[in-house]
């Protein structure tokens, strides 16, 4: 690409400080960028210090449009509807339509559905973020008004999100005073993302705390208080967090664009779309080809790269660093297949951690 280039960012992952730099730099030699997102923003990496109750619930909370004017760039508050890549331009749902010539793609993620649970004044999911902000009001809520009753809460999920959110809840039930009981219902084998010395480790914890971890209990719906299992048994519960996985919103479907089973959107090793050589894509509702990581070093690079004339790099294929915080002044850490549990895996969380809230 030559001369001045319309670039658009899609959605409020791009709200972080070392991308926005990084574009602002594009903005100064005379590139339009443009954020469009909704101006609510919730931090992901602030989102198990929140539930822990390291944090305030204020902390967790971005104003895309106040980081983007920060940055010096134009800001658009809004959703996608859709896009029209022959022409160049993204429907919104208020508003004419925005024009592009290089276009970043950073999906909001869902959570998978479970029938019964959408609506469901108990019942939260893990994406939007926002939900975890309220699930958090709703256990301090409850300890409050019923100081020395236990909360059932059940989780759907085996994931490291699910088995991430039970430590970080019985982190805040310790701070608050309050008692929760947790049960873990996996459709399959739990932590099968994680090294299984880890994985064990992280069950043991849980396992030390009450909570009950239910292998091969898929759930299928939610009816009333009770999760119902697809072999039929019944889970009551007071309160129930969907962490069944994520997908792709519903705009993604309709793009034209390729997107896998769930809806993410599929881009090569160098998070190119479809082929395309003006379409990026970046975030957790998206799927590199190699099983590369989508990460927003690569993505500045790149869009810097592609207006420049310069050959794109390959996104890596070693995850960043996974941090689980126990809650008792220590952590896990995993990182390319090694795993450690202590202190200083904490002291590492912290620095993580700082990168972005302080």
């Amino acid at each position: 690409m030559t001369g001045p280039q319309r670039i658009l960012l899609l959605g409020g992952g791009h709200a972080r400080p070392p991308l926005l730099k990084h574009v602002f730099a594009l903005s100064r030699r005379g590139h339009r960028v443009t954020l469009l997102a909704p101006a609510p923003q919730i931090w992901a990496e602030a989102v198990p210090a929140l539930l822990a109750g390291r944090i305030d619930p204020g902390i967790a909370r971005l104003d895309a449009g106040m980081m983007a004017g920060q940055a010096g760039i134009g800001f658009i508050d809004d959703a996608v509807l859709g896009l029209d890549l022959k022409a160049g331009l993204v429907h919104r749902h208020e508003g004419e339509p925005v024009p592009f010539d290089l276009l970043s793609i950073a999906p909001d993620a869902g959570t998978r559905t479970l029938p019964g649970a959408a609506g469901h004044g108990h019942c939260f999911a893990t994406r939007p973020l926002s939900r975890l902000l309220d699930l958090r009001a709703a256990l301090e809520a409850r300890f409050a008004q019923h100081p020395g009753r236990v909360v059932a809460l059940t989780i759907a999920g085996g994931g490291v999100e699910a088995i991430g959110a039970a430590i970080a809840i019985i982190a805040l039930a310790a701070r608050l005073g309050g008692h929760v009981a947790i049960t873990i219902l996996a459709r399959g084998r739990l932590l099968t993302g994680l090294p299984e010395r880890a994985g064990v480790r992280l069950l043991e914890y849980l396992s030390a705390r009450g909570a009950i971890l239910q292998e091969m209990a898929a759930v299928a719906r939610v009816e009333g208080h009770e999760a119902v299992l697809t072999g039929g048994d019944r889970v009551a519960f007071d309160l129930f967090v969907n962490a069944t996985g994520r997908v792709g919103p519903a705009w993604l479907k309709t793009s034209g664009l390729n997107v896998d089973g769930d809806g993410r959107l599929r881009c090569d090793a160098k998070l190119l779309v479809g082929g395309l050589d003006h379409v990026l894509a970046v975030g957790e509702a998206v799927s590199p080809e190699g099983g590369r990581h989508p990460g927003w070093d690569t993505l500045g690079d790149n869009l810097s790269a592609l207006v420049t004339g310069l050959v794109p790099r390959k996104a890596p294929r070693q995850r960043p660093p996974l941090f689980i915080d126990l809650g008792d002044g220590t952590a896990l850490a995993h990182w390319a297949g090694r795993w450690t549990l202590g202190r200083p895996a904490l002291w590492a969380l912290r620095w993580a951690e700082g990168r972005w809230l302080l």
